[in-house]
């Protein structure tokens, strides 16, 4: 009975906010492009730790890019003590393309030391920040500078997909980047977004200069949200860019996927407890007035969502094999009709449930259906199968990762980070 309640309280939560974010996005799609007056120099910063496998297919991506704009671009390598080829590589690319240059540690620092070292070392005014196995489209570092023509931007980041998955994890993956597209537009519309994503983002390099940079891992795990937080309290927006795309290499096994969501979750913990004193401030507009309190429930009550359509679904299918195999051994041939009201009392419950299922079910294809269009992605059949099957694998596996995460942050076990 209690559970049903929860349910329901969960559903009303998780609909409205996806209505508004529904609502949100269309707002934004009736926005028009404006155009660029002038091409700014950027600087873009690759942290590089034993990359070898995909820096020079970063390198190639970065490279085109240049090749598409019309400003200047500087690709500065900052490698953290990799201890494999990877600094030969680089080393092999910045001999034939002058706009290349590597800067090699002593010590293993971090991503965040990296980041920072390249910031002073950075020519021009703005600011990228690139991961050393992704891979942008040619064309967009171009539509990624538009957003600067407005100088209460202090940062733009871009669409990420997932580069050629293969196996069933990063197939998962691949769907999950797809729908937070569809996020990243919702957010935008909303002045709310509060991760600027590492395989690209730029900033206005006075502004990384003013906050101070990016923060150490000892501080936070997840340096590239934690930023976003200080970029608004520093009075600056930050935009997410409809044409830029990048794909981006992820977790292959279920093993290191956990170890991943761990630390984002962790430091998503982390990072909202760092700037709590932003929640509900009315300065900061629907992004701490809705988005901040909305995201820190919306996880749990995606998972008393979650739980409860596997528990009903696992009801349901035990009863069938129980109740089709008593009626076999009596000798009676089993019928539909008992099928559909083992159905109906596991699965709808009351006309109230259906409804509620129905909808929940619509915007979850209509949410992920408009993260598929901005996505710009081929459909196949492997989508839509993947699709269906996300709610009952992965997004369960999600929330245990959180549980994991709540309970390690807890008991302050320490963060991987590779």
């Amino acid at each position: 009975m209690y559970f049903d309640y929860f349910f329901l309280f969960s559903s009303f939560i998780v609909i409205f906010c996806t209505t508004v974010y529904l609502l949100a996005y269309q707002e934004r799609k009736t926005k028009k492009i404006t155009g660029i007056n002038s091409w700014p120099g950027v600087s873009l910063i690759v942290p590089m730790w034993n990359e070898g496998e995909t820096i020079g297919h970063t390198l190639d991506a970065l490279l085109e890019m240049k090749n598409e704009y019309h400003g200047e671009m500087e690709i500065i390598v900052i490698d953290d003590f990799s201890t494999d080829n990877s600094a030969d590589i680089v080393t092999g690319y910045a001999d034939k393309h002058s706009c290349i240059r590597l800067y090699s540690k002593e010590t293993d620092r971090g991503k965040s030391e990296s980041l920072n070292q390249g910031i002073a070392l950075a020519r021009f005014d703005l600011v990228g920040c690139v991961d050393a196995d992704s891979y942008p489209q040619p064309d967009s570092l171009s539509h990624v500078v538009r957003g600067f023509d407005d100088l209460a931007v202090g940062a733009v980041t871009t669409k990420l997909v997932v580069n050629k998955p293969g196996n069933l994890v990063e197939w998962f993956q691949h769907i999950e980047y797809m729908y937070s597209n569809f996020i990243l537009m919702a957010f935008d519309a909303m002045d709310s977004i509060f991760i600027t994503r590492g395989p690209l983002s730029l900033y206005r390099k006075e502004v990384l200069v003013q906050i101070g940079g990016f923060l150490p891992a000892r501080m936070t795990p997840t340096e590239d949200m934690e930023i976003t937080f200080r970029i608004r309290k520093a009075g600056y927006k930050i935009k997410g860019c409809e044409g830029a795309k990048v794909y981006t290499s992820v977790m292959h096994t279920w093993k290191q996927l956990f170890w991943q969501r761990i630390r984002w979750n962790r430091g998503t913990l982390i990072n909202f407890w760092m700037h709590r004193d932003m929640f509900l401030d009315s300065r900061f507009g629907l992004f701490s007035m809705f988005v901040m309190p909305t995201s820190t429930i919306m996880i749990a009550m995606v998972g008393v969502i979650i739980l409860s359509l596997l528990f009903r679904v696992m009801s349901f299918a035990l009863s069938a094999v129980i109740d089709f195999y008593l009626v076999l051994k009596a000798g009676i041939s089993p019928s539909l009709s008992l099928l559909g009201s083992l159905f109906t009392e596991n699965i709808i419950r009351s006309p109230y449930h259906a409804l509620i299922v129905l909808t929940i079910m619509i915007l979850y294809f209509l949410v992920n259906g408009f993260g598929f269009i901005e996505s710009r992605e081929k459909m196949r059949f492997k989508y839509l199968m993947f699709l269906i099957l996300t709610p009952f694998i992965y997004n369960p596996a999600m929330i245990i990762f959180w549980f994991s995460a709540v309970v390690l942050q807890t008991t302050r076990f320490s963060v991987r980070w590779r």
